[in-house]
């Protein structure tokens, strides 16, 4: 989860780039993208039958053993769960091909294709997976080359081990604003419809 002194700093950022600009920015931080508690729920239930095999060759007493079982395959889960390990045993393959899926559910959800001039435009960040991307309407992605969103992505990346996540994200939130306000810049009342608060899981 952000600090609330992250979730604001993204949230000025958002808010002052869109001043000069008619796209809507909308930035999604989430701790994973993909669901491991499978593979937590796996381990725990190994750990489990561990202890049971080993009560049973020294002949402890069966309840007990149970009992240790128990505790020993809930701590396993929870670390599983706790630090993300499942995700870590995955191959990278996957872990993209979720988090992909993932931004677009957001972009969806959270109505970013309903912008009139189809120029919305997501910062995606799943921080287990260290997986970012920028996803853009279609408007924004048929007028702005993705060798540009793929520069801010990188400028994030670099940003993130210097500074910390608000900053990095606030930084490349400014970039997209003055890409976006290049293709279509701010006239009229120039409406905030999107939430300018990041999206958090």
């Amino acid at each position: 989860m952000l600090s609330q002194q992250h979730a604001q700093r993204i949230e000025q950022a958002v808010k002052a780039a869109e001043v000069a600009t008619s796209a809507e920015i909308s930035v999604c931080i989430l701790p994973a993208s993909g669901e491991d508690r499978g593979i937590a729920a796996i381990a725990g239930a190994l750990a489990f039958v561990v202890v049971q095999s080993i009560g049973s060759m020294l002949w402890l007493d069966p309840l007990i053993v149970a009992g240790v079982g128990v505790v020993a395959a809930i701590l396993v889960f929870w670390v599983c769960d706790r630090f993300d390990l499942g995700l870590r045993c995955l191959p990278a393959r996957l872990l993209v091909k979720d988090a992909r899926r993932a931004a677009r559910t957001i972009f969806l959800d959270h109505g970013l294709d309903n912008a009139a001039e189809r120029n919305a435009v997501l910062l995606f960040v799943s921080r287990a997976e260290r997986y970012v991307e920028i996803l853009p309407d279609r408007a924004a992605a048929a007028a702005i080359e993705p060798a540009h969103w793929s520069a801010i992505v990188d400028e994030f990346r670099q940003r993130m081990r210097k500074a910390d996540l608000g900053e990095a994200a606030a930084g490349a939130v400014a970039a997209i604003g003055k890409l976006c306000a290049l293709h279509f810049p701010a006239s009229g009342a120039n409406p905030d419809r999107v939430s300018n608060q990041p999206i958090q899981g």
